[in-house]
């Protein structure tokens, strides 16, 4: 799974005026979010394992006719849940999105087609750099062995 952290929590210089100060302040505000997303994956993660584990243990043992109820019951939501609300995701690449050249006043309000245009190429840019990224570094570990 890749997350692109699209407030980058970096900043190469120090705010020099109220609107540099302004869009650092919100890159602050909105940062935390991808480190949670990813903190909360892994718990969902984590917890889809035991139940997993809970099924398969329960699907391989004898149970008498009142408990097989209660045991399509819970295998029906576990099978729900695992597939309506997510995979299992074992691996987890960020992507941190570089800083913009330039700050306006409305820029988070700006959903014109040439923004959102160039934003969507700049994390396609961003993504095939952190894939080719990863696949050398998989080549890397292949190669060693």
């Amino acid at each position: 799974m890749y997350i692109v952290n699209l407030f980058p929590k970096n900043q190469k210089e120090l705010p020099k005026n109220m609107f540099d100060i302004w869009h650092r302040a919100r890159d602050i505000m909105h940062t935390d979010r991808t480190e949670h997303n990813i903190h909360m994956s892994k718990v969902i993660t984590k917890y889809l394992d035991v139940m997993r584990d809970m099924h398969d243990l329960l699907n391989n043992v004898n149970i008498d006719e009142n408990m097989k109820d209660l045991f399509f019951k819970v295998e029906k939501e576990y099978h729900k849940i695992a597939t309506d609300r997510g995979a299992i995701i074992e691996e987890i690449t960020k992507i941190e999105r570089e800083e913009e050249d330039a700050h306006f006043i409305f820029e988070d309000a700006d959903f014109s087609i040439q923004t959102i245009k160039k934003l969507i190429k700049q994390g396609e840019e961003d993504a095939d750099e952190e894939l080719k990224n990863n696949e050398n570094k998989i080549n890397a570990k292949q190669s060693k062995k």
